[in-house]
């Protein structure tokens, strides 16, 4: 597997793994806009105000990061679902501390616990609690805090 940034040329295949895995996460919720929306957002408003880094295994993109320098924010990671389990959503959060080596912080729907569990083990703290202008949902906010005291 390689981390590298984003091109263009492969907006579709990254916005159906956004798009999909998304949904498969949370099936039992209807997102209020369509695919055509997720397409226009990441084009004309993640591309352009964030660094968007891809995992890629075996030509094909397992999953992605889109961090947001002026706000110190990891605003989306998105694996696979079929690559899960398999150390590239480590890789990619690793990447954005990288990044942001000394603060970052990232939103998730507060019933995602699979991924809250997930950013609990990377060192993130839950934090304040909000509502997703996107779906309506409610957010909890997590903050990852460099400590060398915990890095050896």
């Amino acid at each position: 597997m390689k981390i590298r940034l984003y091109e263009p040329k492969y907006l579709e295949e990254l916005v159906q793994l956004w798009y999909q895995t998304w949904h498969q996460t949370f099936p039992n919720i209807k997102h209020p806009q369509p695919y055509s929306a997720w397409k226009e957002r990441f084009c004309n408003d993640l591309a352009i105000r964030g660094e968007v880094w891809v995992a890629e295994l075996e030509n094909h993109i397992v999953g992605f990061i889109v961090v947001i320098k002026e706000e110190e924010e990891l605003n989306q990671i998105f694996v696979d679902p079929m690559y899960q389990n398999k150390g590239i959503g480590s890789a990619l959060i690793n990447k954005a501390k990288e990044i942001y080596p000394k603060r970052l912080k990232l939103y998730t729907l507060q019933q995602n616990e699979r991924a809250c569990l997930f950013y609990e083990k990377h060192g993130f703290k839950a934090g304040n609690v909000s509502v997703n202008k996107y779906n309506g949902l409610p957010n909890v906010e997590y903050t990852w805090v460099y400590d060398k005291l915990q890095v050896r």
